[in-house]
């Protein structure tokens, strides 16, 4: 089902008050504004987009007292929504500020410390206060340095993790710590890509192999609790959740591992490989991993994959893939079903939505929304919601909502054709892929040179 994309655009009287008032100002729809059109699945509608961001890159959501906050990072800056009703989103703040890239926005347990680092970690790493969303205000930078991404280690990001070993303290002018006190070094591994704290504080690094640690009981001083290594060919992984960590009770001593995984006992992974124009069977792959017996040191093991469906001879899909035929980050939450429900961003193809079965880790697809202009990079269900907000490199954040009833459910054989589908772009998108499939293969050689070099 194809449709056009409907536009949330900013109203005059926000911009003027961008940053010179606490009152939010309303986002309100208007006409369509974004040439083309989407491929949608029945149980997926779109609500609209909010341009503001311009190339919008990650996202983070805090509940603060009765509000729910996003805090959104683009190329532009820092930008601060109540998204307590996630369809009628108002705009709280924004911090104007050149920011390419900052893949993964962290933001402290309370909403007022948030963190910016630049994708090569070569830049900065800036520190923002955003304790008043109408005004936030850079606290605090560390020039020349910085990682790929970032993780607050504490509620109140006094520390954070750097996805390439590093541990920093940003009490005061942000720094990062001796070699021999950051967490790679104490944990015993190699540069990886993210780090994901789980609901009952454990913590899983897109090392390879995976490590699984705990604080012990600081940020300084940890606890390796187990590895897993990559078997299935998913590349390296890019980010991980472990879901229903909360509700983990660790099987008694004796008890048998086997048998259906009980709750925090599975992990979802997704792999990534950029740049690459066509799908394969190499490329990288959403997976899901069982982590039964971590707590007492037995291995991880890879369970089940999911992977594009390959391209026909001769065809691309979509028309110039920039970005390469791989997932990137995802969010989870519970299904009516009893499933685990993933939203996970696909660059080009979009949004894609999974169903993950709790006890044995099998991946089924139930859902996607694909626009012909764009590239997502971040996919996040709203709090409390059936809501996604797709965060783009494109067009900046599309508002989704999804319906449940599995009655809705696409076909395989849709869903196939989804993946497969020849979509056009008009000229101007089309040269703003080529434009940054160009620049964007260089920075990541550089990148891949200096992550093989340790740097």
């Amino acid at each position: 089902m194809t449709s056009a994309r409907r536009v949330l655009a900013l109203s005059a009287a926000a911009l003027l008050a961008l940053g010179a008032s606490a009152a939010a100002t309303p986002v309100s729809p208007v006409v369509p504004d974004v040439p083309g059109t989407t491929i949608t699945s029945p149980n997926v509608t779109h609500v609209g987009t909010i341009p503001l961001e311009g190339v919008g890159v990650s996202m983070r959501v805090v509940k603060v007292g009765k509000q729910v906050r996003a805090f959104v990072s683009g190329a532009a800056g820092l930008s601060i929504y109540d998204a307590t009703n996630p369809l009628k989103p108002t705009l709280l703040g924004h911090l104007p500020l050149y920011n390419w890239e900052n893949e993964d926005i962290a933001v402290s347990d309370d909403g007022s410390k948030a963190i910016l680092t630049e994708f090569e970690g070569t830049l900065y790493l800036h520190v923002v206060d955003v304790s008043n969303p109408a005004l936030p205000v850079l606290a605090g930078s560390m020039e020349l340095g910085g990682a790929h991404t970032v993780e607050c280690a504490d509620r109140a990001c006094n520390y954070l993790f750097g996805s390439e070993g590093q541990t920093y303290d940003t009490r005061g002018i942000p720094s990062e710590l001796p070699r021999a006190r950051e967490w790679g070094t104490l944990t015993h591994s190699a540069p990886g890509h993210n780090l994901h704290k789980d609901a009952a504080g454990i913590w899983t690094a897109d090392t390879m192999p995976l490590v699984v640690f705990k604080l012990n009981p600081d940020p300084l001083h940890l606890k390796v609790l187990t590895r897993g290594d990559i078997t299935k060919n998913t590349q390296y992984q890019h980010n991980n959740i472990r879901p229903r960590a909360d509700r983990y009770k660790p099987r008694k001593k004796g008890e048998s591992l086997g048998g259906p995984l009980r709750d925090g006992e599975l992990l979802l992974g997704e792999g990534e490989t950029n740049f690459e124009p066509q799908c394969s069977g190499s490329n990288g792959a959403f997976s899901t991993w069982s982590m039964v017996g971590f707590d007492r040191g037995v291995p991880m093991k890879q369970l089940e994959t999911l992977r594009p469906v390959q391209n026909a001879a001769f065809s691309e899909d979509p028309a110039v893939n920039v970005l390469g035929c791989s997932g990137h980050w995802f969010t989870q939450k519970d299904g009516k079903d009893g499933s685990i429900l993933v939203a996970a961003a696909w660059y080009e193809h979009g949004t894609r939505l999974l169903s993950v079965n709790p006890r044995n880790g099998k991946i089924s697809q139930v859902g996607y929304f694909q626009p012909t202009r764009g590239a997502a990079s971040q996919a996040y269900w709203m709090p409390g919601s059936d809501v996604i907000w797709t965060v783009d490199y494109h067009s900046g954040i599309d508002i989704l909502k999804f319906d449940q009833n599995p009655s809705k459910r696409p076909s395989v054989a849709k869903t196939d054709a989804s993946w497969l589908a020849r979509l056009d772009v008009d000229p101007f998108a089309k040269a703003v892929r080529e434009l940054c499939q160009a620049g964007s293969k260089a920075t990541h050689d550089q990148h891949q040179r200096a992550r093989s070099l340790g740097l």
